[in-house]
This record gives C-alpha cells, structure tokens and sequence, in this order.
C-alpha cells in the first residue's frame, strides 16, 4: 500500500472539516432534544436554568458523574479530594431536586 503525505494545506482543511463535522452533530444533538411533547417541555426549561446555577465545577462534576464515572476518578481528572467530588455532586442533587416537580402537577 502506498501512503501519501499529507500537505500543510491539506491538514489545515482536514481539521477545518472536523472541526465543522463536530459542530454540526453538535447542533443536530441540540436541535434534536427540541422535540419534546408539550407535557415535558418544561423539563427542558428547567435544565435551563439550572445549568445556569451551577457553578462550572459543579458542571463539571455532574457531566462527569452522568457518564458513570465514580467519584475517585472525577476527583483524579479534576484534580480535587474525592470528598470534594461528593460535595460538588450533593450541592447539584440538591439544586436538581426542582426539575423533577412537575410545574403542572395534576
């Protein structure tokens, strides 16, 4: 098999066209959570406002606990005490609890 080197020019558009790739599934994945039923919407409305109250550690941690991963290893890539990676994960417990209380309980 021959392989051919690739030019500056030709890598420059390859990570131009990743980098677009990325942003546009990045945007399908938005636009695709828009399609909500009504009844549910205001979950969405809710998570809103609730990123907006966490701080970026706390974002952190939680996008990181999301994806299973345990507090020793969020404590690890952060760079904080697994005690820390608790706390910041029991403050969001907390600031969640709204979303999951229906504005339109029967």
């Amino acid at each position: 098999m021959n392989w051919v080197e690739l030019t500056d020019e030709d890598a420059e558009r390859l990570v131009r066209t990743i980098t677009r790739a990325k942003d546009y599934a990045e945007k399908m994945v938005t636009f695709q959570s828009g399609f909500i039923p009504p009844d549910r919407r205001w979950l969405q409305t809710s998570a809103h406002e609730l990123y907006d109250e966490l701080s970026p550690r706390e974002r952190e941690v939680f996008s990181m606990r999301i994806q299973q991963h345990t507090f020793p290893i969020i404590a690890d890539a952060l760079g904080i005490s697994e005690s820390s990676a608790k706390t910041y994960w029991l403050r969001t417990m907390a600031k969640c609890a709204k979303l999951f209380v229906s504005p339109n309980k029967l």
